[in-house]
């Protein structure tokens, strides 16, 4: 009975005090065209400058409690920048618009700041909204004529159950990157 009994308090302290979560690496997937126009635009794009302004490069998601004290976080080492510049690329040939390879032959140049995406695991939420994603990006477009910014962002939040893991994470952040580039098709057009 005793070793019962311990047996049932050392399952209770595992699941209490959770997993541990510092570290765990995010593999971010490659971006998939899910649509394509067969309307062609009349607009020539070159991607000049995407720049990633997050203050921490390589953290995507955080895990936390009610006090918002950080208990973990997961990070990636894919390259942003290089992600979002393949994602415009494949988004942009689908959508109709031809890319170009210099600023002097296209009509549209367009410039991306990324000033955040994250995604956050409220630990101590078990009956509401506790897993909640952010993307917020600056485009600017600039034509012979003006220079257009639009502020993009997206919010999103689920129910994840107690624990989240990092396909939980990799689900939300994928969402949040196809969203965000969905949008930037938007304000393209």
């Amino acid at each position: 009975m005793k070793k019962l009994s311990l047996l049932i308090i050392s399952f209770l302290f595992l699941f209490i005090s959770g997993c541990s979560y510092k570290n765990t690496i995010l593999q971010i997937a490659p971006y998939k065209v899910n649509f394509v126009s067969f309307k062609k635009q009349n607009k020539k794009i070159f991607i000049d400058k995407i720049l990633d302004q997050r203050p921490d490069k390589s953290i995507l998601a955080i895990v936390t409690n009610d006090n918002g004290d950080n208990l973990g976080y997961f990070v990636s080492t894919t390259d942003l920048i290089k992600w979002y510049r393949n994602a415009l690329k494949k988004a942009l040939n689908a959508n109709g618009f031809e890319i170009t390879n210099s600023k002097k032959d296209s009509s549209v140049v367009m410039d991306i700041k990324i000033k955040k995406l994250l995604a956050t695991f409220n630990k101590s939420k078990l009956t509401k909204a506790n897993l909640f994603g952010d993307v917020r990006l600056k485009l600017i477009i600039h034509t012979k004529n003006e220079t257009i910014t639009k502020n993009i962002s997206e919010q999103i939040k689920s129910y994840n159950g107690l624990i989240v893991d990092d396909k939980d994470f990799e689900k939300e952040i994928k969402t949040l990157l196809n969203d965000s580039i969905k949008m930037i098709m938007k304000g393209l057009k």
